[in-house]
């Protein structure tokens, strides 16, 4: 669990730095392991995180972004 405060650490500074980041979860930990040896090296994958710059004819980029209004998100309690 504690892996998720070096995440969100790891994507504001990718986010400071200008870089583009994202988490994946829900991925298949077997194959994670099986492929990069983790169980070898003593390690078990909790997250996953991809670094890198968008093409620049990425025309999803330039589109307008759709947010849901605040008060259909959230509940004050």
């Amino acid at each position: 669990n504690q892996t998720f405060i070096a995440l969100g650490q790891m994507l504001l500074a990718a986010g400071i730095e200008g870089v583009d980041a994202t988490p994946i979860g829900g991925f298949d930990e077997e194959i994670i392991n099986e492929e990069l040896q983790l169980a070898e090296q003593g390690l078990i994958p909790s997250v996953l995180l991809t670094l890198g710059y968008r093409s620049e004819n990425d025309f999803n980029a330039k589109l307008p972004k759709s947010r849901l209004a605040a008060e259909d998100i959230f509940t004050k309690l």
